[in-house]
């Protein structure tokens, strides 16, 4: 259908924005200082990490069943 090839066309970049504020995190844990925030700091960068990962897990899921 027209919403499902929509929804198709429009994945690839929702997962290309998904996975480059995926590496922009994981560069920022991986600066040393990181560590040297807040604990609610860490746990919000931590937990947006993990969002991410499931959100694109969800994202080509998705592709998957639209192909």
């Amino acid at each position: 259908s027209y919403k499902d090839q929509r929804e198709l066309d429009m994945l690839p970049e929702k997962i290309e924005k998904l996975e480059s504020e995926q590496s922009k995190l994981v560069a920022e844990t991986t600066d040393p200082d990181f560590y040297q925030q807040d604990k609610a700091a860490i746990n919000k960068t931590m937990d947006r990490l993990r969002e991410i990962e499931k959100e694109l897990g969800l994202a080509y899921q998705r592709w998957e069943e639209l192909e």
